[in-house]
Order: C-alpha cells, then sequence, then structure tokens
C-alpha cells in the first residue's frame, strides 16, 4: 500500500510539474505569460471590442522605468531577402510610424530614429508612388544632413538630380581651407579658401567661374 501510494504520489507531482512547464510556455491557442516564453503557429491580432472608440494608444509597451542601458523591445526578423522584421501599415489620412525624441531629465538629447544597415545593406530605404520619398524638415536645424566616409554624403537621381529653394539663397558651397585638388571629376564645383567657384572639367581641368 505504502509502496503504490508513493508511484501514485510521484506520478502526481510529475503531472503536475509537467503542467506547470506547459503553462509557462505557452502555445498557439494559450494564454500570454508574462516573463515567460511563448510560442505560436498563428497570428496573433488585438482589436477594439468598440467600433469607433479613440484610445491613445490601443497597445503600449512602456520602459521608461528601465535603466539607461535597457532596450525596451526588439523585434527580429526572418533572415532572408524577403523577410521583414517589421511592417507597418498607415490607414488613409494617417500616418505609418512617427518617432519623436526630446531632452532627457539629464539634459541628454535624444534621438528620435537611429538606423544602420552593414554588409552593403541600405540603413533607409523610402519609396512613394507619386508623393516624396522622404520628407524631413526642421524649425531652425538642417532638414537633411547627409555624411560618408569614403562616398557621397547625399546623392539625387530623377528628372532633376536635385530642385534647392532658400529665402536666403537657392544652394550654398562651402568654402575650403585651401585650394583647388589637383585632379577632380567632370562636373566637380570647388570653392577654394580665397572665395573663387571653380569648375572641374575633368582631371586636371579646372576653370574658374568667379
Amino acid at each position: 500500500m505504502l509502496r503504490r501510494g508513493g508511484v501514485v504520489a510521484a506520478a502526481s507531482v510529475a503531472g503536475l510539474t509537467l503542467l506547470d512547464q506547459r503553462r509557462a510556455e505557452a502555445s498557439t491557442g494559450g494564454n500570454f505569460i508574462l516573463g515567460q516564453s511563448n510560442d505560436a503557429n498563428a497570428t496573433t491580432e488585438l482589436h477594439s471590442t468598440t467600433n469607433g472608440a479613440t484610445l491613445v494608444p490601443l497597445f503600449r509597451v512602456n520602459g521608461g522605468s528601465l535603466s539607461g542601458t535597457s532596450t525596451t523591445m526588439i523585434v527580429d526578423g526572418p533572415g532572408s531577402i524577403q523577410g521583414l522584421a517589421l511592417q507597418v501599415n498607415g490607414n488613409t489620412g494617417g500616418t505609418g510610424i512617427r518617432a519623436s525624441a526630446a531632452n532627457g531629465a539629464s539634459g541628454t538629447v535624444g534621438l528620435a530614429l537611429g538606423a544602420a544597415g552593414s554588409g552593403g545593406a541600405d540603413a533607409i530605404n523610402a519609396s512613394s508612388d507619386h508623393g516624396r520619398g522622404v520628407a524631413a524638415s526642421s524649425g531652425s536645424g538642417t532638414g537633411v544632413a547627409g555624411t560618408s566616409s569614403t562616398g557621397a554624403g547625399v546623392t539625387g537621381s530623377g528628372r532633376h538630380g536635385g530642385v534647392f529653394t532658400g529665402t536666403s539663397a537657392n544652394i550654398q558651397l562651402t568654402a575650403h581651407k585651401g585650394l583647388h585638388p589637383k585632379f577632380g571629376l567632370v562636373g566637380d564645383l570647388f570653392v577654394d579658401k580665397n572665395h573663387h567657384l571653380w569648375f572641374c572639367r575633368g582631371g586636371r581641368t579646372w576653370v574658374r567661374l568667379a
């Protein structure tokens, strides 16, 4: 009797342990368990129960109380060219995604959006059917700033490679600290230390324009 009781008790404990493991590892059709790994083989959606309800937002992940070296959320995408880590769809008249940053309590300036590409991948790839691929504005700073260690800081192509307007000047070329280089590419414009404007016809041929 004691032996049978021990076997039954052991089986019961094993069953409860297995049940706890299944509860801790929620899968498709189960509840989402905080602090545990959750697996699913079907799409999970969150909907508003009331049509036309105003919720700002419907879903929020708040990491404001985390340490300064924490990360609030990470989205890992599939390892293929067609795979997407994150897709955001904006309805008609809406905005797909908006990022904002401001000075923190310690006075540190935040970064609204940081993007990096490696192995030849683009950091940001934007397109539009007939609007602007990228629209940027600033109240008192620079609308768009581009830098590159070996390539072009900013490039543009289209019917017109670039269209510029300004209240003081359409475009400004910053004067260099020296004279124009010995060699250049066809179409290079250069303002030297004496504020002379030069145009390169290719190679060593520079023509002073002003």
